[in-house]
């Protein structure tokens, strides 16, 4: 039951671990979200590269304690495998012996199956857990590649190339003040047809 409960511990800690993943991408989206709205698309990019690096970094614990949990399953699987090992062998024994008692020759073992029937049952659900660990690790895999992919379209430097954007807030402080510039100082044009018509 120790070993049960060693085991339930470390799903535990697994799902804390992933729940603190999506907390910390969420937490990241909404910052971006802001900073996008005050600074503009430039300095979202930094948000976001930081962010993703912090993800990236809780994603590695993640995938190590998967590691580890599976490498733990695996252990026990191959311990229950080993034990209906052993039995089918006393069974054979125990089955020989008597076989020698009653005057007939000796059987041997069939291979073809590992282990009893009740080990069998027993290791199923743990080979399957060990497989699905297997799963989640090549998922988390493919989350690093595209968290990759991300942050190489995020690079500020290739956006700042292009003519990154402008903060939405700045872009109309800008056009306030222009609209202003432009009510205080007559435009040149006008100036020059006032002055036509005037001279008519």
């Amino acid at each position: 039951m120790d070993k049960v409960a060693h085991l339930q511990g470390k799903i535990t800690s697994l799902s804390e671990r992933l729940t603190a993943v999506r907390n910390r991408l969420v937490e990241t989206a909404a910052q971006a979200v802001n900073i996008f709205k005050e600074k503009g698309k430039e300095e979202m990019c930094k948000v976001l590269q930081k962010g993703i690096s912090g993800v990236k970094s809780m994603l590695s614990g993640y995938r190590e304690r998967l590691v580890d949990v599976m490498t733990d399953f695996e252990k026990t699987a191959n311990q229950i495998d080993s034990i209906g090992d052993e039995l089918k062998q006393i069974g054979n024994s125990v089955s020989n012996v008597g076989r020698l008692l009653a005057g007939k020759g000796t059987k041997e073992m069939s291979d073809e199956k590992p282990g009893v029937g009740l080990t069998r049952a027993v290791n199923m659900p743990v080979k399957k857990t060990v497989e699905n660990f297997r799963k989640k690790i090549d998922a988390t895999d493919q989350a690093f590649e595209k968290l990759d992919r991300l942050s190489d379209r995020l690079d500020v430097g290739k956006e700042a190339e292009k003519g990154g954007r402008v903060s939405v807030k700045d872009k109309l402080s800008q056009m306030k003040e222009k609209a202003r510039q432009q009510k205080k100082a007559p435009e040149p044009d006008k100036a020059k047809a006032k002055s036509k018509e005037e001279g008519l």
